[in-house]
């Protein structure tokens, strides 16, 4: 007998579990550990706690907004996106509609009217006349409560957005698994809660899962990246050395433990939301292996989709295994010694004491007034 997905709770902290449709704000908003969290951990773990306790309220970055689109458009499809992301309505779009006061009161007076009063008092006064146009404010009012999640982006953006998937859909290993700029035949933004043998909470969030198809026998774990910054000799050693650079390894070595304990969870049924097929979990977590597929857009350089793939077998992996190892080491270091809501502090060394070669004597350009000679 075929279970039926569980319904994914509307709020608290969420079971362990696969998870089908999560919602990105329910994903970031439950405490247990990602990728993002795993690599600070790695790298400074006291300021991965102190910016937990004490977050700051930024401006999202162009490059975030942008990166968020490219992945909506890829992996929701094309009305998705333009639910969320494409560019509100344009006064161009809306021939002979009413948008300046300027615009308002040369009808008012076409039609013999007093042309006094704020804008909202000339538009009032428009209204009441049969032939009056569209009011534009009124288009783009009704627009926002109809799309109170719009994210604006500028024209540029979204003609990136289209051009990258275009070129990506031109790309033959890519345009086998692509329709209309988006990928099928699995499953996006998949995402994973589990608990790790030593009790910590963990999670990961695939941008998309695809299982064994045709000849190929393994499940493919798409991860898409867009970047800019150039290092390397031609696209594919830049991209490569961005990888490097961002410890992408290291995320997906967290993902693939989550990958391993999703087969548990399959065993335990603790599966949530509406799955893409009923096969798509059998398939996917009991191929003979798994490749990790990195989609990079370059957005310096024309649109330029590179894509990289890694055996998950592959020794590069091990080496990331340990680092996730050593930081989640350190967690429960420091959440034994101070506890989740206390900051956290190196433990105690001696201070350092500083001579003459930790401080070299070469000039550090500064300049000292000397006294006149006698």
């Amino acid at each position: 007998m075929r279970l039926s997905p569980q319904i994914i709770p509307e709020e608290g902290i969420l079971p362990d579990g696969i998870y089908f449709g999560l919602t990105e704000e329910r994903y970031h908003g439950d405490p247990a550990l990602g990728s993002t969290s795993i690599k600070e951990l790695a790298r400074k773990p006291c300021n991965w706690q102190y910016d937990r306790l004490r977050p700051r309220r930024e401006i999202e970055s162009e490059f975030l907004v942008w990166g968020r689109a490219w992945h909506c458009r890829v992996l929701e499809g094309k009305t998705a996106f333009e639910e969320r992301y494409a560019r509100p309505p344009q006064p161009g779009d809306y021939e002979g509609c009413l948008v300046t006061t300027d615009d308002i009161k040369a009808f008012l007076r076409m039609h013999g009217q007093k042309l006094t009063g704020n804008k909202p008092e000339l538009i009032a006064r428009a209204k009441e006349i049969e032939e009056c146009p569209p009011i534009f404010e009124d288009i783009l009012r009704e627009w926002q409560a109809a799309h109170p999640n719009h994210v604006e982006l500028t024209e540029r953006q979204v003609t990136e957005i289209e051009d990258a998937v275009a070129n990506m859909q031109r790309d033959p290993v890519l345009a086998a698994v692509m329709q209309a700029g988006s990928l099928i035949n699995g499953a996006a933004e998949l995402s994973i809660f589990f608990t790790d043998a030593s009790g910590i909470r963990r999670k990961a969030r695939f941008d998309y899962g695809l299982p064994p198809a045709g000849t190929r026998t393994r499940s493919l774990i798409v991860d898409l990246k867009s970047f800019t910054t150039f290092k390397g000799g031609n696209d594919e050693e830049a991209a490569a050395r961005k990888v490097y650079d961002e410890c992408y390894d290291i995320q997906a070595a967290h993902y693939l433990e989550a990958y391993r304990a999703a087969r548990r969870l399959l065993d335990q049924w603790q599966v949530f939301g509406e799955m893409p097929d009923p096969d798509f979990l059998n398939a996917f977590l009991s191929a003979e292996g798994v490749d990790w597929v990195w989609v990079m857009m370059r957005r310096d350089a024309g649109m330029v989709p590179l894509i990289l793939s890694m055996d998950t077998e592959d020794r590069a992996f091990e080496h990331a295994q340990r680092i996730v190892a050593a930081a989640l080491e350190t967690y429960r270091f420091y959440m034994d010694l101070y506890g989740p809501e206390a900051l956290w502090t190196p433990p105690p060394k001696l201070p350092l004491r500083l001579n003459h070669s930790l401080m070299p004597s070469y000039n550090r350009g500064v300049q000292y007034e000397q006294p006149a000679r006698a």
